[in-house]
Order: structure tokens, then C-alpha cells, then sequence
């Protein structure tokens, strides 16, 4: 029987579905990917207990579980509950379920009184964005995220407005266009999100200004109240005005009052009173000051608002603002490692905020820390502009620099203003200890390891400031039960450094409101050899006990080549893919530490005390902590947590280190495993045993086991339903080109299988040229395209005619998580969204390249001129993608020009290349070097993410050929990205440039061959181009 929409029941959770919540989720997998994570009752029981929703909505359709919905406080932000999480089950989508779901949460928020609902999604998730958009939700414009806000509970709050929503249901008359891409009217620097619903001869008009979170117009048939700034970024210590505007359609005199309000750093207090007959409009005075820290895009911002109110219906509106100075002005360096007495270059970066040309002037102040080779500098800037300048010091001792410095600006009319600013920088160094803030961290360093807290969320990075890989994050702590995530935006209530003779230990306070009268104190003790110590303390300031209290620090340890011990020995990640945490067997861990290994041979170790639990928090590690009791006025201390930041080399050091040397020893388990008893190479034309196969994570297994013993086959298959982890079976130059100088489980998206490579270039020449401002490159053997109109990469690439790239060429669109995107391969700097770098002009142009040998590239470039972005603004991105004459080789790479007038530091670049070398995706596979029995994986089934590699080998099961894809060795990390829709080898490089420098990245290569190419690449990692 058809299921339809009045069957389906919205329930609240209760452990009696945790199974069918279960079930749900292991058969909602291609909602999300296509993960393998299996999901048992006990695992939602224990999930749910320990969650930090409010309330969990569920779909029911007789008994099955469909549908789930959350609702939590907003993390990031104050006035706003939050949709942490959304499903609905595959079979059931269309009938409509998400949207009852959605509703049921929205109308939870108005029944609370809360403002506004939040929630994440991402920018390719276009079955979604409608139905959030119909259900009130808008898309704020932003690089870092997809984030939505939805205000309909701050219009349902306002009186003036319900007597149209008593008459008409506001969902079915919104009259909101719909599309999937960033909503809101733009003017003047201000984004404003519009209502708009019609019914019976009545309509409302409502509009909410993005970054101050509240209403700053409506519009009925009667009426019209408008609240306006011509700026959105202000000056401090001027005079400004905000302008408000009632228009009284009716023939009935308004009453209207209008009081001003103050708020943290603006000034804007008021009172007027009046009678509008038809029209009035006054303007009144605001001023701003500088707040502690620059407003955030992930926060409301300080608000010019007043309350309105009319016939007695009282009406807040508001306007979000940022106050700003004259200019700002930064000290960074592009120098990691500063010894003392060592001389160099800081760089002080000026930044205008004025729209007139003016002249900054600063003196530099004595310091402790270093000695200025010149200490007065005068800046000619432009309207907004920036300008550079690289100052020599010498450095008397590391530390952290902390000096308030007057800014003299001189405008046009020469009427001179100052203001007030500090210069922040780091000098870590061997031996070194110390701490300081800027505006939104607090360091801690001991040499060259340290602690970074983000006063904002409280989340901790712990690392080293040589680690070519990411920091361990330790993320806000959480007290319960239930837990709360009210420490994830709250800043701490006191911050204190205590220099011990073994190390520099960083303190922080931070006050609970949802358990009143507990202080949570964190220390983090940072050791000079990379030893970071965690401990927390309980304060029970209040009257009563405290009883049943729980802790849960929340750390997240990417499993890279892992190391986990479980009762079996420990658990090897010697696989290329990175397990999730769900695939780990968290109630198996049998000792109290993780160790994980990272790029370029950096490991990190983590411990816990035996006292506490380690164990899944939904997609991170969790420490947790219980304590029965606290009495009045008395703490309770936990910990230490311990990192090591290449403090151990391998496994059994850290081992050594947390459990001692007397512990008997562990053997080495892999993640799967099958068990029985610089010259030039570049020139020119002339194998009865019983096998069981098993894996140590939680998926099951599903496929076939094949093996091949003196010419017989034997063969067992394995499903999923079986719900097995285990499967056994029984058994016994001439010519141009790439040319190769020489000497299995399976599973529906995994497959378990020396030499030289020479290039000989052929006689004829590489063919560019340009039709209707498509761009082809063609070799003989190899043709590559680029439009830069429709993307800005290589969306085309054929070998032999046949297509190797994914693109969907002529329109860029969504897709998968991206939207736009437009396939082939490109280079693309990771804090600029394709959205953004669509608003960027590119050109294209032939181009020949010599190599450190001599031989002759040919290819195209690709140039990017960053003029709209704010944070690129001056940077030019070139891409090169070059070949030689009938050779099935691609050489690509890029260059930065930076020309930003600011200093750079740390930026990162990312290669990406989508690959579809098949008819279907499904067909599609990738094979990379590693430790373990897998050596391909299928893309188009399910999600996988692979880890570093030197190189990716792709292919087709509908093709002979295979394509090497071999990263470029500037590279800080690569990685491969499969789900259902997208195939994805990538990589990133980080770079750093003053102003007016050129950084050039080495080449990223793509080598044609067939099936069995070779994997002697390293003559690849040699090539430059001039």
C-alpha cells in the first residue's frame, strides 16, 4: 500500500525507538555520502542520553522510524536555537516529511520564545535548500559555511503582524522566490533578508538585517515603519545618524513613540514622540566605539536599535554595525623561526578604512623584544587601500610582543585624527616560554610547541609551529548531565599565565549557567619537548551539593596510520583511507591512549587517566569524567590529559610513556588483512592454504574473496546482511609516447593485487588555439580544454579521444557538496568559495615553457585577477597546464603574484581534479600506494576519503588506459574524496609572500598508460619551469 503524507505521525524521542532510529540511519546512508557506518540500538541509547538537543522529533510511519529532526541551543551564537541534525529516510522521501519536521522545530521555537532558528547545511545540498527556504529559512552569503537563519519566530513575536497570521497560515502564503544560492537585498555594505506574504487584499513586508539579527522594516497595507544607516561599517568618535520612517497609509491619525537604545558600544539613547497623519521621517544620532574584538561573521554584531511603538503595539527594530577605526595596522612575519640575535625583516601592514587618500603616520615604542633598524614610518594610502612595509630588527629575545601604538592619520582636508592600536606578535623559540593575546586568541609557548584558545568558543589547538600537519583540536568542554554546549559561546572570565621551571601552564576560568555556581577551570601546561598536559577542576561556589556531575572534553584525533589497542593487540591503520570515528570499536579499547601519525613524520600521542572514560562524542573522541558528589565551597581536580606533539616516533614509545616499560608487549594488528599459516627522462623519437579475510572496524564486509592458487579459482561471497566482519575461503623507443621500462577481495567499492618511466617526445608540434573562447591544447595523443567563462581550470582532458575529466561544461552548477562546480582540475586558494572566485575575471593565453633540461612545454595559462574579494583583493592566480608532442603526459602548476599591498602568512592552495574516466562513476576507481590489503576503491557507491599519498592511479573498468596522478611535492597534504556523485584527488600547498612577491608551485604531473603503470615516478618530483 502507497505511503502518503497522513501517515506520517511527528513523535518525540524515547528509548522505546531507539531501534528503529537505528535502523533508519543504516539504511539512510546515501543520504550522507554513502558512509559504511554501521549503527546499533545501543549506540543511539547511548548517543541520545548523552546529547545536548532539547528536544528530538521523529517521523513515525506505522512503527518505522523515517525521520529525525533535532533542536539544541545555537552554539555559535546567542538568541537562536539550532538544527544540529536532519533526516529523512530514502524510501519515504517526497511526502513531504522534512518539512513537517522542520515546522515542528520551528514551531518549538516560537512556543519557547526564542528568536530565531539556525542550521548548516551545505552549498550543493539542493534537494534541501528549498524546503528550507519554504519554511522561512535564508542563506547568508559567507566563504567559511552554509549557514541559515530563519526569523519567522522574531515576525511572530511582533502584535502589530498577528492579526494577518490569525487569518492566514504563513507558510502557504509567502510569496519568497526561491533559489538555491545566498539570499538578501544588498545596499550599502548591508544585506537585508525580505519577507514577503499576500492574502485576501492584505499583505506583510518584512525585512531582517543579516548581521545585527533583528527587523529593520514592515510594510502592511496600513502601514510602512523603515529603519536605515547610510553605513554599515562607522567611524568611531564621529557623530552618525540612523533615519526612521513611518508612512501611515489609513485616513486614522498613528500615535507614534520611538525610544532609543544603548547598546555595549553604541551610543544611540533618545526619546521622541509624534503624530503621523500620512508621512514622517526624522533622523537621530549614533556613535560607536571600538569593541574588545572585531565583529564575526559567526556572531550577531553590536546593533544600533530603538523600540517603536504605535497604537500601543510595541515594535523593536535594529541594525547590525561595525565600528571601526581610521585604519588598522598589523606587525606579521613570514619568518617561522626567530633566534635571538638574530636580524630580519617584520613587516607592518597598513589598512585604510577611509574612503579619502590619507597619510598614516606611527612611531615604533622601545620594547624588550626587539630592536627597530627603523622606527618611524609615514604611509601614503589611498581610499581603503593597504601598503606594506618591511622593517629590519634584530631580535633580543624571544618572547611576545604586546605595544599599544598611536596612530596619526592625516586626511585630505588635513585635519589629522589618531587612534589608538596594539602590535601582537609571537616570537617562539628553543628554550623559550611565555604567553600573550591578540584580539581573538590567547597563546601559550614553551619553544616551539604550544596552546591556542579561541576566546570566542574556548576550543583549544595544541601543536607545533614546525608540523607540517594540522594542530590537535580540543574542543569547549561540556558539563552534565544533560550535557550543555553553553561553553561553545562563552568567553572565559579569567585568563592567567604561571611560568613554572618545567613549563608554561595557561589558565583559564569559565562560569556555567546551566549548572549555577560552577566554575570550570582548564589548565594546559605546555612541556618543552611537546608534551601538552590537560587538567580540568570543578568549583562548587554555591550553597548545596553538586551531585552526579559529569564532565566531557571532546578531542578530535584524525586517524591517520592510527594506532589503537584493543584486546586482539593494536589496531594498525594501515589503509589509505581515514577510518571515521563511528568505524571505531570505542568499547574495545582496552588501554588509555591513541597515537596517530601524521604528514612528513609528525605523530601525535593521546592519554587519558585511568579514572576516566575514553569514547566516541558523535563524530569525535570523548574524554569523560564522573564525580558523584561536590560538596559546597570544595572542587574536585581531573586529569592530566596528555598530547604529544612528536613527542614520541612510534606506538610503543608513547605506550612506554603512558602505561611504563614494564607493560608486556602488544602485537600489531592491521586494519584488514588476508591470513594464511635526477637524470633526464625526457628525449626525442628513435604468483592448499585456508585465507580468512577480516577487518577490525565496525562496517561489515560485502563482496566476493577470489584467490588464485596454481591456476584454480576459489571463491566465497559475503554480504552485509550476513553481518560479518570476517570471510574465509580455501585456496591454491622508436616510437613517441609514455614508455615503461620493467621487471584480491572484492567488495562493490574496494578492490584487494618495479620499474622506470621515460618520455619520448614525438616530431610534431603542439597545437593551440582559441574558438568561441574555448581554449584546446592538443599533443597528438592528448587534448585539453579550458573556458574561462564557464570555470576557471582544465575541464576537459582526452587521451585517445576518450574523456578522462568530470565536468559539465557549458553551465557550472551544484553538485555533490559544491555548488558551483564545474569539474576537471584547478588550483584554487582555499579561503575563496567557487561562488566567490566566479566574480573573479579570467583570461586565458598560449604559453611555452622551458624545463631545468631544456625541453620545450607547451600548454596554456589561465590568469586570475582577485578584485572583489576582500581578503584576496590583489592577488593574481596563474595556472599553467603544459604538454609535450605526442606524449600522453600533463604537467600542471601554479603561480601566486601577490600584490595585495598586505603580508600573507600560512595561506593555503588546493589542487583539485574531479575524474569520470567512465561511462558511469560506478565504473570509475582510484589505486593508491599503501600498507594494506586495498589497494582500489570505487567511487559512485560509497564515501571514502583517502589519505596522503605521493601519487593516485585512476581508472575505468570500461577502459584500458590508466591515469597516474602524481601531487606535486610542494605539497603540505593530498588527499582523494569519493561519495555517489564526485571523484576527487586533491592536494594543498601553503604559501606565504609579502607584498609584491611571486611564489610558484612545483607541478602536479597526469601520466597515460595502461592498467599496470609503472610507480617509479620520482624523476616527476625533479621537473621546474622557467
Amino acid at each position: 500500500m502507497k505511503t502518503t503524507t497522513e501517515q506520517v505521525k511527528i513523535v518525540e524521542y524515547h528509548e522505546g525507538l531507539a531501534k528503529g532510529i537505528a535502523k533508519m540511519w543504516n539504511e539512510s546512508r546515501e543520504n550522507w555520502g554513502g558512509d559504511s557506518v554501521v549503527t546499533t540500538e545501543s549506540d543511539v541509547i547511548e548517543k541520545e542520553s548523552n546529547s545536548t538537543n532539547l528536544h528530538l522529533f521523529l517521523a513515525l510511519v506505522g512503527e518505522e522510524v523515517v525521520g529525525y529532526c533535532g533542536l539544541s541551543q545555537y552554539r555559535e551564537d546567542t538568541g537562536a536555537l539550532y538544527i544540529p541534525l536532519l533526516n529523512v529516510h530514502p524510501s519515504y522521501q517526497g511526502l513531504k516529511i522534512g518539512k513537517q519536521l522542520v515546522l515542528k522545530a520551528l514551531e518549538k521555537t516560537i512556543e519557547l520564545d526564542w528568536p530565531r532558528l539556525d542550521l548548516f547545511t551545505w552549498a550543493g545540498n539542493t534537494k534541501a535548500v528549498p524546503l528550507y527556504k519554504k519554511c522561512g529559512f535564508f542563506w547568508e552569503e559567507r566563504d567559511d559555511s552554509t549557514h541559515l537563519m530563519n526569523f519567522i519566530p522574531l515576525v511572530m513575536s511582533i502584535g502589530c503582524l498577528r492579526p494577518f497570521f490569525e487569518k492566514h497560515d504563513w507558510y502557504s502564503t509567502s510569496e519568497r522566490v526561491i533559489e538555491v544560492k545566498p539570499d538578501g537585498i544588498r545596499e550599502n555594505d548591508y544585506t537585508y533578508f525580505e519577507y514577503n506574504w499576500k492574502a485576501g487584499g492584505e499583505f506583510v513586508r518584512v525585512q531582517v538585517e543579516r548581521t545585527g539579527r533583528g527587523i529593520r522594516l514592515i510594510e502592511t497595507q496600513d502601514f510602512l515603519i523603515e529603519m536605515s544607516l547610510k553605513d554599515f561599517k562607522l567611524l568611531e568618535k564621529e557623530e552618525h545618524s540612523a533615519a526612521y520612517k513611518v508612512v501611515n497609509k489609513t485616513c486614522s491619525p498613528i500615535e507614534v513613540t520611538l525610544t532609543g537604545e544603548d547598546y555595549e558600544n553604541v551610543e544611540h539613547s533618545f526619546y521622541h514622540t509624534c503624530i503621523v497623519e500620512s508621512y514622517w521621517a526624522e533622523a537621530f544620532p549614533v556613535k560607536v566605539s571600538i569593541p574588545e574584538r572585531e565583529p564575526s561573521p559567526w556572531k550577531t554584531h553590536p546593533v544600533v536599535s530603538a523600540a517603536l511603538t504605535f497604537n500601543d503595539s510595541p515594535i523593536p527594530l535594529s541594525l547590525g554595525v561595525f565600528p571601526k577605526q581610521a585604519g588598522k595596522v598589523h606587525l606579521r612575519t613570514t619568518k617561522k623561526d626567530w633566534r635571538a640575535g638574530q636580524e630580519g625583516f617584520v613587516h607592518l601592514d597598513f589598512e585604510s578604512q577611509l574612503e579619502e587618500d590619507c597619510t598614516f603616520q606611527v612611531v615604533l615604542p622601545d620594547n624588550q623584544l626587539l630592536d627597530w633598524g627603523r622606527k618611524e614610518v609615514a604611509a601614503d594610502i589611498k581610499g581603503k587601500g593597504r601598503a606594506s612595509f618591511p622593517i629590519p630588527v634584530k631580535l633580543l629575545k624571544n618572547g611576545f610582543l604586546s605595544e599599544e601604538i598611536e596612530v596619526r592619520v592625516e586626511r585630505e582636508n588635513k585635519e589629522t585624527i589618531t587612534f589608538e592600536t596594539n602590535l601582537l606578535l609571537a616570537f617562539p623559540g628553543y628554550g623559550s616560554k611565555f604567553g600573550g593575546e591578540t584580539e581573538e586568541h590567547w597563546y601559550g609557548y614553551n619553544g616551539p610547541f604550544y596552546v591556542e584558545v579561541e576566546k570566542r568558543n574556548h576550543i583549544v589547538k595544541a601543536g607545533s609551529i614546525y608540523s607540517a600537519g594540522e594542530a590537535m583540536i580540543i574542543f569547549s568542554p561540556k558539563l552534565g548531565k544533560p550535557f550543555s554546549e553553553e561553553f561553545s559561546k562563552k568567553e572565559a572570565s579569567h585568563i592567567e599565565f604561571i611560568e613554572l621551571v618545567e613549563g608554561l601552564v595557561m589558565k583559564t576560568s569559565l562560569e556555567s549557567d546551566a549548572f549555577p555556581q560552577v566554575t570550570l577551570n582548564t589548565y594546559l601546561k605546555v612541556f618543552g619537548d611537546g608534551l601538552i598536559e590537560i587538567d580540568h577542576e570543578i568549583i562548587n561556589k554555591g550553597t548545596e551539593s553538586l551531585d552526579g556531575i559529569f564532565l566531557l572534553q571532546p578531542i578530535y584525533p584524525e586517524l591517520k596510520k592510527m594506532a589503537i589497542p584493543q584486546k586482539s593487540g593494536v589496531i594498525i591503520g594501515s589503509e589509505a583511507f581515514i577510518p571515521f570515528m563511528d568505524y571505531i570499536k570505542d568499547k574495545e579499547i582496552s588501554e588509555s591512549w591513541i597515537f596517530v601519525a601524521a604528514n612528513k613524520g609528525d605523530t601525535t600521542g593521546l592519554s587519558w587517566p585511568n579514572e576516566a572514560k575514553g569514547r566516541k562524542d558523535d563524530w569525535r573522541f570523548g574524554i569523560e569524567y564522573a564525580v558523584d558528589s561536590i560538596k559546597s565551597q570544595e572542587k574536585v581536580c581531573f586529569g592530566p590529559i596528555s598530547i604529544g606533539i612528536n613527542t614520541a616516533p612510534t606506538w610503543e614509545r608513547w605506550r612506554e610513556f603512558v602505561i611504563g616499560e614494564e607493560a608486556p608487549r602488544l602485537k600489531e594488528v592491521p586494519l584488514y588483512a588476508l591470513e594464511a599459516a635526477g637524470g633526464d627522462f625526457i628525449s626525442e623519437e628513435g604468483e592448499t592454504v585456508e585465507y580468512s579475510f577480516r577487518s577490525m572496524l565496525t562496517p561489515y564486509l560485502s563482496g566476493s574473496l577470489k584467490l588464485n592458487s596454481e591456476g584454480e579459482l576459489f571463491e566465497r561471497y559475503l554480504r552485509k546482511e550476513d553481518e560479518a566482519t570476517k570471510i574465509s575461503v580455501q585456496t591454491e623507443h622508436n616510437t613517441p609516447g609514455l614508455k615503461r621500462i620493467k621487471g584480491h577481495f572484492h567488495a562493490p567499492g574496494q578492490r584487494a593485487d618495479l620499474e622506470a618511466i621515460h618520455l619520448v617526445k614525438g616530431k610534431s608540434e603542439v597545437k593551440v588555439e582559441e574558438v568561441s573562447g574555448v581554449w584546446t591544447v592538443d599533443n597528438g595523443v592528448l587534448s585539453f580544454k579550458a573556458s574561462p567563462a564557464y570555470f576557471p581550470g582544465v575541464y576537459s582532458l582526452l587521451a585517445d579521444g576518450k574523456e578522462t575529466l568530470h565536468h559539465q561544461f557549458p553551465e557550472a552548477g551544484p553538485k555533490a557538496w559544491w555548488n558551483p562546480w564545474g569539474g576537471g582540475m584547478r588550483y584554487f586558494l582555499q579561503n575563496v568559495s567557487p561562488y566567490s572566485m566566479m566574480k573573479e575575471k579570467t583570461r586565458a593565453e598560449s604559453i611555452t615553457r622551458t624545463d631545468q633540461n631544456g625541453h620545450r612545454w607547451t600548454g596554456i595559462c589561465l590568469t586570475t585577477e582577485f578584485n572583489e574579494h576582500e581578503n584576496m583583493k590583489g592577488i593574481i592566480l596563474k595556472q599553467y597546464a603544459l604538454t609535450l608532442p605526442q606524449v600522453g603526459v600533463l604537467a600542471c602548476y601554479a603561480e601566486v603574484h601577490q600584490q595585495a599591498g598586505r603580508t600573507f602568512k600560512a595561506e593555503l592552495l588546493d589542487m583539485e581534479a574531479f575524474f569520470k574516466p567512465g561511462d558511469e562513476l560506478s565504473s570509475c576507481y582510484a589505486m593508491v600506494p599503501s600498507d594494506g590489503v586495498f589497494d582500489r576503491y570505487y567511487a559512485g557507491v560509497e564515501e571514502f576519503m583517502l589519505g596522503e599519498s605521493e601519487y593516485v592511479t585512476v581508472g575505468s573498468d570500461d577502459r584500458e588506459d590508466s591515469i597516474t596522478l602524481i601531487h606535486s611535492d610542494s605539497r603540505k597534504l593530498s588527499e582523494l574524496y569519493m561519495n555517489q556523485e564526485v571523484f576527487v584527488a586533491a592536494s594543498t600547498v601553503d604559501w606565504s609572500a609579502s607584498s609584491g612577491e611571486t611564489v610558484t608551485i612545483k607541478p602536479t604531473f597526469m601520466l597515460f598508460g595502461d592498467k599496470e603503470l609503472s610507480r617509479a615516478i620520482h624523476p616527476f618530483k625533479g621537473v621546474t619551469f622557467r
